[in-house]
């Protein structure tokens, strides 16, 4: 990689965390393109060139953040299947509760964004991806029905934890029982399908 791409992908690396940072702070409504590339230190017109606009910016870097949230919630067990299953929606719940007052702002504006509405697609049909990895080890094990349609239970699953964490994010659900209830979403979706061991 040369020097100019290493400085241009720096720079947009550094505008992302920016964007966060602001969300976190502000929330989306009171960012404006001025003072995003003010605090960034960039040009309004460098912003525009590479983003295309306010909300593609902020897209982007609610999309960079979740797309690497899950990776760092996807610890891999020992047994695939409902362990490691287990362990990816704890430790879904254990990200969004560290710097819990950041994610909230952020999935709050995940949530309400015409702009992201195909970063939540990428989101989670991700997840999902995850998810049906797991499901698949279970089916293979047979603690998973066989008539079960793996892709659309794992986006049930996914619907079902996007939607808790994001019932969290209004302060309806408390930071106590987050863990909790992700697992009680997914365990809910999964009841009618998982057989065996699984299953109790």
């Amino acid at each position: 990689m040369d020097l100019m791409t290493e400085q241009r992908l720096a720079r947009r690396a550094a505008i992302l965390a920016t964007a966060r940072e602001m969300i976190a702070e502000s929330g989306y409504e009171a960012i404006t393109v001025r003072d995003l590339a003010q605090r960034c230190r960039v040009s309004v017109p460098t912003l525009y060139n590479q983003f295309g606009g306010k909300d593609e910016v902020l897209a982007a870097a609610i999309q960079e953040h979740f797309v690497e949230m899950l990776g760092e919630a996807s610890p891999v067990s020992e047994e695939p299947g409902f362990s490691t299953l287990i362990n990816v929606l704890d430790g879904c719940s254990e990200q969004f509760l560290t710097l819990a007052a950041y994610h909230q702002r952020l999935l709050e504006a995940f949530a309400s964004l015409d702009a992201t509405a195909a970063v939540q697609q990428r989101v989670a049909v991700e997840f999902a991806r995850v998810i049906a990895a797991q499901l698949r080890q279970l089916q293979a094990k047979r603690q998973l029905a066989s008539w079960a349609d793996v892709p659309l239970l794992a986006g049930q699953v996914t619907n079902a934890v996007i939607g808790t964490a994001i019932v969290w994010s209004t302060g309806l659900i408390p930071d106590a029982v987050l863990g909790s209830a992700i697992r009680y979403a997914a365990g809910l979706v999964l009841l009618g399908a998982v057989r065996g061991r699984t299953r109790e």
